[in-house]
């Protein structure tokens, strides 16, 4: 008989991946379960973690367990803390077992990506999340220990109803790090809150991590400063990490085995700014770089940047291309950036100081110069609008869907993802059934450069040491049906929207060249 672990962390099995070495592959958990077989995600794009068969123990984890393992560990024993594969539980879990914490990212499908990705379908972040779950609750109706949920989507699990039908006990909404400690005992005893909104004051409070993460991320800093309101980043006031903790962490996951170093960030160009026009410190930026190659890292990498301190720093992006080595190789990095939306008034409304050092009427300027700019130094921008603000009108949906034609005229080198406008208070989210006929032009021509693009994305998706020849011709054809399945969709979309209307008779009313600031803005 198991015994089980005192605290015992996991997540669902659609973050238990190292996705191949390839973040892009994680957007592959958004996208529809019932229409793509199980095998194709467990197996081709994201295969489980290194697992231990004997205990269920992985050997990385996903950076927000191992924060929080850290900060269980300075009072807890070292044999009673153990992350978990989720498909494993009853190896590690038994009478012993006072808690399990639950890490999520998109636990119920709620979020813009899953809810675009996946309009009515059930998604293989949701399904893989209630698989855990189910077999959490015939573990708890055996052992009876408490369940904490914590993570980017806890919000999503934040109510009475959900908590009881998942079998949570408790929610953290926030940074748990300085109060881990408190809530694991509180939890033992029985003391816990359902509901815990909390955050770090001090960076120092942030334990360093003491195992190796998916694909080798490591926290360089969290919030943000922008202030866009409909990102939940900015409750976070901006924290750098030192370049010295960071340094022991790259070195945990290199002696792991990885090659490079990914840095999450919510806007990684701002790391060590402390001008209010957000200037990038590009001596900070270049040294942390720098000292994270010192310490054998092969690449550097990053999550997200934001376009508006790109524009401002090219010479920053260069540096940073060749500290990787990216001229000489030839290999291109992908990166996340927002984009949102470019018309003035709801840049100026909605976007916050997202456009700083610029205005916002010189954004979609400051957008246009920006990816020009990655794309000169071998990144592949990833671009996210938001789809069905609910103030926005026709006009002002007309300002991106020009951005989008200018993005093919110049052959920007990049993906651009479209996405439902999601209301965290529920009420007033997009569907895709609420689409005008301006939207559904933008969602349409969003995809058709992504079609276009395709041959140019598809080499940096599928480069991988693991996969042979025939592998990658594989992976490509199923990347690029996936592709058209989702410009058929849209096709048979408008004609139940528009009746019966085809894409194209929608879209030509929308192709008219509007006026827009074509000049670049000034180099600081």
């Amino acid at each position: 008989m198991v015994n089980g672990k005192r605290v015992v962390l996991t997540a669902d099995r659609s973050l238990m991946t190292n996705y191949r070495g390839n973040f892009l592959y994680g957007f592959i958990a958004c996208g529809p379960y019932e229409l793509v077989p199980e095998f194709v995600f467990d197996k081709l794009f994201c295969p489980s973690v290194e697992t231990d068969k004997e205990t269920g123990g992985v050997k990385v984890a996903q950076c927000g367990l191992r924060r929080v393992e850290a900060a269980l560990l300075k009072e807890y024993k070292s044999q009673d803390i153990f992350i978990a594969h989720p498909e494993m539980l009853q190896k590690c879990v038994g009478p012993e077992t006072k808690v399990i914490g639950i890490n999520v990212m998109d636990p119920l499908g709620m979020a813009p990506v899953t809810t675009t990705m996946s309009p009515e379908k059930l998604s293989y972040v949701a399904m893989k999340f209630k698989k855990l779950c189910a077999s959490i609750i015939q573990l708890k109706k055996k052992y009876g220990f408490k369940v904490v949920v914590g993570g980017n989507g806890a919000w999503e699990l934040a109510k009475p109803d959900r908590m009881k039908i998942h079998g949570i006990d408790t929610v953290v909404i926030g940074e748990a790090d300085e109060l881990a400690l408190d809530l694991f005992h509180d939890l033992e005893s029985g003391d816990a809150p359902e509901l815990l909104h909390t955050f770090v004051r001090r960076i120092e409070n942030i334990p360093s991590i003491r195992g190796p993460t998916i694909n080798s991320l490591i926290e360089a800093m969290r919030g943000c400063g922008r202030g866009c309101d409909f990102c939940d980043v900015n409750k976070r006031s901006k924290k750098d990490i030192p370049l010295e903790r960071l340094q022991e962490e790259a070195k945990i996951n290199l002696r792991y085995g990885f090659d490079s170093i990914w840095l999450q960030s919510d806007e990684m160009l701002l790391y060590g700014c402390d001008n209010k026009d957000f200037v990038p410190n590009s001596d900070a930026i270049i040294n942390l770089w720098s000292g994270l190659k010192s310490v054998g890292a092969n690449f550097i990498g990053t999550t997200h940047m934001t376009l508006s301190a790109v524009a401002s720093s090219p010479d920053l992006i260069t540096k940073l291309s060749h500290i990787n080595g990216m001229e000489s190789s030839g290999r291109w990095l992908a990166t996340n950036l927002g984009v949102e939306t470019v018309a003035p008034r709801m840049v100026k409304k909605h976007l916050g100081v997202k456009t700083k050092p610029y205005q916002a009427d010189e954004w979609g300027a400051v957008v246009r110069q920006g990816v020009k700019i990655l794309n000169q130094n071998h990144w592949f921008p990833a671009l996210t609008l938001i789809i069905g603000w609910p103030d926005e009108t026709p006009d002002e949906t007309q300002y991106t869907i020009d951005l989008i034609d200018d993005f093919r005229e110049t052959n920007m080198r990049g993906l651009v993802a479209p996405l439902l406008y999601q209301d965290f208070s529920e009420r007033n989210s997009m569907h895709f059934g609420n689409l005008n006929e301006a939207q559904f032009a933008l969602f349409w021509r969003c995809w058709q450069h992504n079609l276009w693009v395709i041959n140019d994305i598809i080499p940096i998706i599928i480069r991988n040491k693991t996969y042979g020849p025939l592998m990658k011709i594989f992976m490509a054809t199923l990347i690029k049906a996936g592709t058209w399945a989702i410009m058929r969709y849209l096709r048979g979309l408008s004609k139940n929207l528009f009746d019966g209307r085809p894409p194209e008779e929608i879209v030509s009313k929308y192709s008219r060249r509007k006026s827009v600031t074509a000049s670049l803005p000034p180099k600081l």
